[in-house]
């Protein structure tokens, strides 16, 4: 994006430069309520109604722009004030959660477990073809 602004902007000095030594006449300007006449070169003329657009162009952007800017400096203290709870909470939690929990499991729940597991899982020892009924 800068390369094209760049290339733009390189476009339209070219442009006014061109304008410039191309038209070097004298002309009158007049507006209407005003009893004066203001002499001025032609290039002059035009490179002050360009410089005039662009700078009403830009200000016309500029106060349209206002809603979003507003929005993004309300969305960006909502930000700021979310990550202050957050840490707050983070805080909170970390000072409630103790570290013994943890801890892995202690050694009378570990032959819990396997005796539940001794429960579920077949005993693969055994004959196959024999069962403690047959």
């Amino acid at each position: 994006m800068k390369v094209l602004s760049r290339a733009l902007f390189l476009l339209f000095v070219l442009a006014g430069i061109l304008i410039a030594v191309s038209n070097t006449q004298l002309v009158q300007l007049a507006l209407w309520p005003l009893p004066n006449v203001v002499i001025v070169p032609l290039y002059l003329l035009v490179v002050a109604l360009l410089l005039t657009g662009v700078l009403a162009g830009l200000g016309l952007g500029w106060w349209t722009g206002r809603r979003h800017r507003r929005r993004a400096r309300q969305a960006a203290s909502e930000s700021a004030r979310l990550e202050r709870e957050l840490a707050r909470l983070r805080g909170a939690i970390a000072e409630r959660t103790p570290m013994a929990a943890a801890v892995s499991p202690t050694s009378s729940e570990h032959k819990a477990i396997e005796r539940q597991s001794a429960l579920v899982v077949p005993d693969l020892a055994s004959p196959t073809g024999r069962g403690p009924l047959s």
